[in-house]
């Protein structure tokens, strides 16, 4: 019956926007349901569930951010070949076809449609502020900032620029519309600066909202008893948790990648390792239960529940390839997978390479290409379990490794030891050593490399540290293919990028 009324709910807050000037035309009708629907408490957390359940959508996280065409950007598949598929053009960095233009539009819109949901449910969690009492209060608020941050802080990796930290036109850039409310005006961009000082601003306040998350036990299980009669706040791990939310807001720094910002996310990440982990939230998988558990789901920091998620997957990994025919297929090619492993080498006893890819009819060069089987499923046999992750807890190690290196005097046996942490906990028995930051740096490109196969991180922190060349393609690499075109329809409104 809930499932019932939370699809229902969802439908009403399906404000789809063509563009984020494309605002609500609220009507008197529409208003008196919102009214009604934000009179309860029920009502508020259907409304935070419809949010998460919009970042699902193919063009968000349940494909094209996550295992599909984002990972087919950073060249962690071998290159399509058939123009065909959707994939094709926006993949090859030709974002004037058609197929990308799609993509382009479709992204934009459905992520500022989530943040209009967010936007809409902020505006009435004060208005009605008397029907919550202060657990489902805090809550439910810290939640709606910390999806309205993450939803923002992408569009601004994509349609924005990276590497902004040894930028020197960034004065004369806007960012992306940070919007916080529901209006039919349109939203002004602002600098770079700005924008940013907007996300830490939302994600500040949702950190201290989210004190009192069941995660962080500053209080105890029975302070909780009154408002989780229903179970709502059980698996924390599948939202924006208070830990989640600091990683995110410790990624939003190393994004920024000033000095200031790189220790406000060191001491972030280092909080994450800590706590999450003593705390119980995460714990790591092992060579043994990773065979049950190939998304790591142990590990995930927040994931999205995503309904039907084999069948999206099922054109997409496949263990038969037929090469002519299957156009959307996604594998890695073997001499990829020994190189980014280093299987033939340090990495023989890495179970990222012998548990979580296998083998596939694909033969290139002599020797068959692999499937990953983090989003493989066969039969009935659900494997990933409709699970997509958004933050896992390697990252945290991985910033706080970064953090580190990039001190004035650099701490690289801190560095390291962060670093031979999760490569013994992934199987690789000999450790790093060594004192050239530099060096460092490019191990941790190699370990993110290994860790996030199919969950959209390798774009993203290529274009971060301004790599000139996407490895898997050889591809140089500049604005033009690391910057997403905005909608043509923004443009045309007086839009800068």
């Amino acid at each position: 019956m809930k499932k019932n009324i939370i699809k229902t709910i969802v439908l009403a807050l399906s404000l789809v926007l063509a563009s984020c000037s494309s605002w609500l035309d609220v009507t008197p009708p529409s208003q008196i349901r919102e009214e009604a629907q934000f009179g309860s408490v029920d009502g508020f957390q259907q409304a935070l569930i419809g949010c998460y359940i919009g970042m699902t959508d193919d063009m968000l996280y349940g494909r094209v951010l996550s295992w599909s065409t984002i990972e087919l950007m950073a060249g962690q598949f071998v290159q399509l070949q058939a123009s065909s598929n959707n994939d094709y053009n926006i993949s090859n960095y030709n974002y004037t076809s058609s197929n990308a233009i799609s993509y382009i539009n479709g992204i934009w819109a459905k992520a500022y449609n989530v943040i209009a949901n967010v936007n809409n449910a902020l505006k009435y969690i004060e208005i009605n502020k008397s029907v919550l009492d202060n657990v489902n209060y805090q809550l439910i608020k810290g939640e709606l900032l910390s999806i309205r941050a993450f939803m923002h802080f992408d569009l601004m990796r994509l349609y924005g620029l990276g590497k902004l930290g040894s930028r020197t036109d960034l004065t004369s850039k806007y960012a992306i519309p940070y919007v916080t409310t529901l209006s039919k005006e349109m939203t002004p961009q602002l600098s770079y600066k700005q924008t940013i000082d907007l996300l830490v601003a939302d994600l500040d306040n949702a950190i201290t909202l989210l004190e009192i998350d069941p995660v962080t036990k500053i209080q105890p299980a029975s302070y909780y008893a009154d408002v989780n009669i229903e179970g709502f706040y059980n698996n924390r791990q599948q939202r924006l948790n208070y830990y989640a939310t600091s990683l995110l807001l410790a990624k939003v720094y190393m994004w920024e990648g000033s000095s200031a910002s790189i220790a406000k996310a060191l001491t972030l990440a280092n909080k994450v390792i800590a706590d999450s982990e003593s705390k119980g939230l995460v714990t790591w998988t092992t060579n043994t239960s990773v065979t049950d558990d190939v998304i790591m789901k142990s590990e995930h920091l927040m994931s999205l529940n995503t309904q039907n998620l084999t069948s999206r997957t099922a054109d997409y990994f496949k263990l038969v390839i037929i090469a002519a025919g299957d156009i959307k297929a996604q594998y890695v090619s073997y001499d990829r997978m020994m190189s980014v492993y280093e299987a033939q080498g340090v990495g023989n006893t890495d179970y990222r390479f012998s548990k979580l890819f296998i083998q596939n009819s694909v033969t290139l060069a002599g020797n068959n290409a692999f499937t990953p089987l983090k989003y493989y499923g066969t039969g009935s046999t659900e494997i990933t379990k409709n699970f997509i992750p958004l933050m896992r807890i390697p990252e945290a190690y991985y910033i706080a490794a970064e953090c580190y290196i990039k001190q004035t005097s650099p701490n690289v046996p801190t560095a390291l030891t962060l670093l031979n942490t999760v490569r013994q906990k992934r199987g690789i028995t000999t450790a790093l050593t060594g004192t050239d930051a530099s060096a460092v740096m490019n191990e941790i490109v190699k370990e993110y490399a290994k860790e996030y196969y199919c969950e959209g991180a390798m774009f993203f922190l290529y274009k971060r540290l301004g790599l000139e060349n996407i490895p898997g393609y050889n591809q140089t690499a500049t604005d033009a293919i690391y910057v997403l075109p905005y909608p043509s329809t923004e443009l045309q409104m007086g839009r800068k990028q």
